[in-house]
């Protein structure tokens, strides 16, 4: 474990130990496991978006070493160990990411494309190294509460039965008590009666991910129990593709609940598992990846509200896509999918302006001034199908202004010939900027182009 990641590690740790056998250890549990999971899918999407993944030293030393661009496997398999009392594997990652959609589509799409998938707008004033911090001390923070989850569960149904057990909380069912204790109380003190919070699941549900994280067996053990609780016979293998650690905290786990819980709650409980098995298919992962439609969900736009910032958002998510689709194309002799797609991303998704104004300027150098001349004519006859093969390589008007030095107002007027013609260092910055993102993304060079113009910049590397 990394022991400067483990700060919410031991406050779960401290919070259960202070509560031992009080029944309502269970409600608040359930509560740090329900924010500890939030917050490890918010946290990795963020350091798929941010590209912050890149910047970790054991990334960039792999890399170094084998001489090869980053591997987001480096990064992931850092933070997860395959052993299961020493920290947090990738089941337990899995099942906190079992309901977070975007999170899944994120993680698969850079893991599947082997190549960046981060965010289109600027990074933030929140360093990389943050997002890093803020996942692995997430991780291993939802890694402590998985490992108390089938043990306090014991407890409480345990004290909820108990004849002697006088808790006022303890009127009504076992799992109405389980809801009103851990949800969370509603403005001015009153708690909500019925339906979902943002962001945050019925508090069964987030139990069954947790016992169904620590051990693969809960759901079997379940099973099990309710089948002989309602006087089946039952027959089992106790999971044989599983491995055998948690076998008996699961069956304890199980016949614990199943005494505390009516036929109808034991009925919906099969429900909820039947939803959290269907949500942990890898097929859906596979869907969810092709969807191009999905907005992007980094912080970095999650304060855009107004209609133009929620289009930004969809040209991200589809630009992320393309990249996802562009890597996932059957493999061909000849072809280095990896490094074009590794080459597309870094075009579409996370253009560094000092390493494309390095390719440009040196473009330039070799450039005589006569065809320098003819430039904006060329550019002032061909605005429109110029600005249309613009817009299809995935560079927007924002991008490309920026690129230029000049306001995207100014470059709009160009493009659609409602201006002066643009003088010459624009004009050839443009153009030579278009055959960049022609040649980086598959589409063909305008023939209005200059072969001087674009040879230059097609025989120059944008990627390190």
């Amino acid at each position: 474990m990394f022991q400067e990641n483990l700060h919410r590690h031991d406050d779960v740790n401290l919070v259960m130990s202070a509560l031992r056998s009080d029944p309502k250890a269970l409600p608040v549990l359930i509560v740090l496991g329900t924010s500890l999971r939030h917050d490890v899918a918010t946290a990795l999407r963020e350091v798929i978006a941010t590209g912050a993944w890149m910047d970790d030293s054991a990334v960039r030393l792999s890399a170094a070493h084998w001489g090869e661009t980053p591997r987001f496997h480096v990064f992931l398999d850092r933070d997860l160990e395959k052993r299961r009392d020493r920290g947090p594997k990738r089941d337990h990652l899995d099942a906190a990411l079992s309901t977070a959609p975007e999170t899944r589509t994120a993680l698969y799409r850079v893991w599947a494309a082997q190549c960046p998938q981060h965010c289109r707008t600027r990074p933030a004033h929140y360093s990389k190294e943050r997002h890093l911090q803020d996942y692995r001390q997430a991780l291993f923070g939802w890694y402590a509460a998985i490992q108390h989850a089938h043990k306090t569960v014991i407890t409480a149904a345990r004290r909820f039965s108990s004849p002697d057990h006088q808790d006022p909380h303890s009127t009504g069912t076992f799992t109405d008590w389980l809801t009103s204790a851990a949800s969370p109380p509603a403005p001015h003190g009153r708690r909500t009666a019925s339906g979902p919070l943002p962001d945050r699941m019925d508090p069964l549900q987030e139990l069954l991910l947790m016992l169904d994280a620590w051990s693969p067996h809960t759901f079997e053990a379940l099973d099990v129990a309710f089948t002989k609780a309602d006087g089946e016979e039952a027959i089992h293998s106790w999971g044989a593709g599983f491995e055998p650690a948690g076998r008996q905290e699961a069956q304890a786990a199980a016949e614990a609940l199943t005494t505390v819980l009516t036929p109808d709650e034991r009925y919906r409980i099969r429900g909820l598992i039947a939803g959290i098995e269907a949500n942990q298919q890898e097929d859906r992962d596979y869907d969810l990846a092709k969807e191009a439609t999905l907005a992007c969900t980094s912080i970095q736009h999650h304060t855009f509200k107004d209609a133009s910032h929620q289009e930004e958002r969809e040209t991200c998510a589809r630009a992320r896509a393309r990249v996802y689709g562009e890597a996932s194309q059957p493999w061909t002799e000849g072809t280095d999918r990896a490094a074009s797609a590794h080459r597309l991303a870094r075009l579409l998704l996370g253009p560094y302006a000092d390493r494309i104004d390095h390719t440009l300027a040196t473009a330039r150098i070799d450039i005589s001034k006569n065809v320098i001349e003819q430039l904006p004519k060329i550019w002032r006859d061909n605005a429109k199908p110029l600005a249309e093969v613009r817009a299809a390589t995935g560079m927007d008007l924002h991008d490309t202004a920026r690129f230029l030095g000049i306001q995207p107002a100014t470059l709009a007027r160009f493009e659609q010939g409602a201006g002066n013609p643009p003088g010459r260092p624009a004009a050839l910055r443009y153009l030579q900027l278009l055959v960049l993102a022609c040649t980086h993304s598959g589409q063909p060079t305008p023939d209005c182009i200059p072969d001087v113009v674009a040879t230059p910049v097609t025989a120059l590397p944008t990627t390190p």
